[in-house]
């Protein structure tokens, strides 16, 4: 079996200590969010996509890891074989080292390597990914005339079906990678020798628990940073710079829901194109007390809620939200989100992400957690949440929004 991976690889060149606890403790590990689950299922639904870029692959998936071995010979028989042009997921183990090429393209008596983002740029991560992919198929002694960097194109835009071919850009990384081989073939080696430590490395926490990816034992790590009052720090002169210049009279919290989907499903629209599917706006001068508007039965509506929110508006000095991607444009609008990065908040929470739900866990230790709307909605894609528990998610995170708001400028 195996010993390392191209998730472990990359784990390892983040932190040591993460690869060690990984494959010897695994059980350490911080539960899965909805975000990074809606993360991987996109990364997946935008890789099985691609395959339609070069059809009729044979898929060498394996069914569960104990068919690793199993897969990695019937690859290697398939690069012999005249029939088979195309494969998906072909897997290769070299130096104890296992990786599975998202697809690879027969040209000639050679073939070209292809590993898909479904991100719009490529990181210096995603190019360690790749180079350490060619180390394991130079190993096999596969022949490659091409290794390639798959990626959605942010230029595309929408008109009919998708077209595949527009949707996705290929960049080579052939020389780079291999340019990086012999320090490819050292970190694996090191890293292999990590994980045959007795204990796990000693590595303190900082900002290489988020970078390039939030780390899988944060909770781990970080359980005696000391998550008292005292740890709370922000600029008050920043944060108080950026108050109303006059006290408003009339106040009121705005909560919106935000899908952005890697694959546009609208003509006209682009990858990763903010669409607002609902909201949630809480007044004296609602007509309830609050108001609610949605499109999750039909999403080609999504820009309704423009004229909505701006004939709103006129009723308030002031419209108070919490929106990391703020899809709205107003002289009215007062994002708190902006205003308490801009005053360099922290706080031990904090370190899961600079979110409502963790603000809210800052300043008022015994609020009621909620999932976070935004995350549902990533996390089920179509299957999205119903119009009634939309609307109550997004009223009780208008009212952390009022609480937050009020803790500071009240």
């Amino acid at each position: 079996m195996h010993i390392l991976s191209k998730s472990t690889y990359i784990k390892g060149l983040q932190c040591e200590k993460a690869l060690y606890l990984t494959k010897k403790h695994p059980y350490l590990r911080d539960k899965l969010s909805l975000e990074k689950r809606a993360k991987f299922q996109r990364g997946t639904d935008v890789g099985i996509l691609a395959q339609q870029y070069f059809p009729g692959g044979v898929n060498m998936t394996p069914n569960s890891p104990s068919q690793f071995p199993k897969r990695v010979k019937e690859t290697m028989e398939n690069l012999q074989n005249p029939a088979i042009n195309v494969m998906y997921e072909a897997v290769f183990q070299h130096n104890d080292t296992l990786v599975m090429v998202d697809i690879l393209v027969r040209e000639g008596d050679q073939w070209r390597a292809i590993e898909v983002k479904s991100s719009l740029k490529l990181s210096p991560t995603y190019y360690n990914d790749a180079a350490l992919q060619y180390y394991v198929l130079h190993g096999c002694g596969v022949p490659l005339s091409d290794f390639q960097l798959m990626h959605v194109n942010a230029d595309y835009v929408k008109q009919g079906p998708i077209d595949v071919k527009q949707l996705f850009q290929l960049v080579s990384i052939m020389d780079y990678a291999k340019e990086q081989e012999p320090i490819i073939a050292a970190n694996v080696e090191r890293l292999k020798n990590v994980i045959t430590l007795p204990h796990a490395p000693q590595v303190e926490i900082g900002s290489h628990c988020h970078e390039p990816y939030d780390c899988d034992f944060l909770g781990h790590c970080w359980k005696n940073v000391p998550k008292t009052k005292t740890e709370f720090t922000i600029d008050y002169k920043a944060l108080y710079a950026q108050a109303p210049t006059t006290k408003p009279r009339h106040i009121a919290y705005l909560n919106t829901l935000t899908y952005m989907p890697a694959v546009p499903e609208l003509d006209g629209t682009k990858p990763y194109q903010p669409m607002t599917l609902a909201y949630a706006l809480t007044g004296e001068n609602e007509p309830d007390g609050y108001s609610f508007w949605s499109c999750l039965d039909d999403h080609s509506r999504w820009q309704e809620y423009l004229s909505l929110l701006e004939e709103r508006f006129k009723h308030y000095d002031l419209i108070v939200c919490f929106e990391p991607k703020n899809p709205i444009q107003s002289s009215k609008l007062f994002n708190l989100y902006e205003v308490l990065q801009n005053a360099q908040m922290f706080h031990p929470f904090l370190k899961d992400g600079f979110n409502l739900q963790n603000t809210a866990k800052a300043l008022f230790h015994d609020a009621k957690l909620f999932e976070h709307s935004r995350i549902l909605v990533e996390a089920i894609a179509h299957e999205l949440t119903s119009y009634e528990q939309t609307k109550d998610d997004l009223l009780t995170e208008n009212e952390m929004i009022k609480r937050i708001y009020q803790q500071f400028f009240k």
